[in-house]
């Protein structure tokens, strides 16, 4: 049993590092977006990235309540 939660804690660990390097590689924190971020703030999230234009094409808030523009 302890090493079944042991197993699943590490791949549950690799998986935030490994999306967390991919969000860092391909997204960019928001330079107007203003205030938390939360998951029912994503479409303005998206709104304000589409405005901030320089090839961004969507966003999405992060679990640090930061709003991340896709397409940097």
């Amino acid at each position: 049993m302890m090493q079944i939660r042991f197993l699943f804690t590490f791949f549950a660990l690799l998986m935030l590092v490994v999306l967390g390097a991919k969000e860092a590689d391909a997204d960019c924190l928001s330079g107007r977006y203003r205030g938390p971020c939360a998951v029912w703030d994503n479409e303005t999230c998206r709104r304000v990235c589409r405005e901030e234009g320089r090839g961004r094409v969507s966003g999405h808030c992060s679990s640090r309540l930061q709003c991340w523009c896709e397409g940097c």
